[in-house]
């Protein structure tokens, strides 16, 4: 009997150990590339293209600030947090995309603007004022104002995050995001894609650096969802079944429970 007492205290021991350790080495990052220097191909990057929709930031710079004013049309917003302090900043309206694929510019009209890039339609617009004499030394700049990712589960700091630079990465996206919680799964990150009337879902493995730099999900694009899955510790916890029955606590308590009678038995 005690010999059955002792090995059933040794088993719940054993188990206990083996769970840390599969969920300890699960936490550490780029576990394929440990000390030692590695080149690793990455996936290509897909330049964003202006959308049916999209609000395009245009601002024109010349030596002449009244003359470009003449195409920067302001806005007066209220200051998040400012209500009350009457505190106002001005900035320069957004130009919505129609569904023509269109924007209505100061003096140039309508300029079909989807499918170009950034810089495309910063290229066409300096052009245009250059060549008809509105702006000999026009300098315009286009940012896309409503590029966003949303990035959800176990991060410090769900939310929606915007799209700050092209090319940016899902490292720079969960950097953003305050990196995953001790209890978001590494080798299970999800990526969610909608485009062309579907949504299609990838897996990344941040335990292995090769496989993340390669994948189709690497270079975020706008509008993708990241989800970080909680760990199986997580699960637990939120349940009460899950909580009482699985925790680690639990198994301690039995442990010492077990090995409480082994110590009476002896005796």
């Amino acid at each position: 009997m005690k010999k059955i007492i002792k090995t059933l205290a040794l088993a719940t021991v054993i188990v206990m150990a083996m769970s840390a350790c599969k969920g300890a080495k699960e936490v550490a990052y780029f576990q394929d590339v440990a000390n030692k220097d590695t080149v690793l191909l990455t996936a290509l990057a897909q330049t964003q293209r202006v959308q049916n929709g999209d609000k395009l930031m245009i601002v024109v710079h010349s030596r002449d600030p009244q003359l470009a004013n003449l195409y920067n049309t302001p806005i007066i917003g209220t200051r998040v947090g400012m209500e009350n302090s009457g505190a106002r900043s001005q900035s320069t309206m957004a130009y919505t995309v129609d569904s023509k694929g269109q924007i209505d510019f100061p003096v140039l009209g309508k300029l079909t603007v989807a499918g170009l890039k950034r810089e495309e339609v910063a290229e066409m617009v300096q052009a245009r004022l250059i060549n008809e004499n509105l702006c000999n030394d026009a300098v315009v700049m286009v940012e896309r104002d409503n590029a966003y990712v949303n990035i959800l589960g176990e991060v410090a700091r769900p939310g929606r995050y915007a799209m700050t630079k092209d090319n940016m990465t899902v490292l720079d996206g969960l950097g953003m995001a305050g990196d995953l919680a001790i209890q978001g799964k590494r080798v299970n990150v999800m990526l969610i894609r909608n485009g062309e009337g579907k949504a299609s879902t990838y897996q990344i493995n941040l335990n292995d650096l090769s496989k993340t730099v390669s994948s189709p999900a690497y270079y975020l694009q706008e509008g993708d969802v990241i989800y970080v899955e909680p760990n199986n510790y997580r699960k637990r916890q939120t349940t009460v079944n899950g909580n009482n029955m699985l925790s680690t606590g639990f198994w301690i308590s039995v442990a010492s429970l077990i090995t409480s009678v082994v110590s009476l038995a002896t005796r």
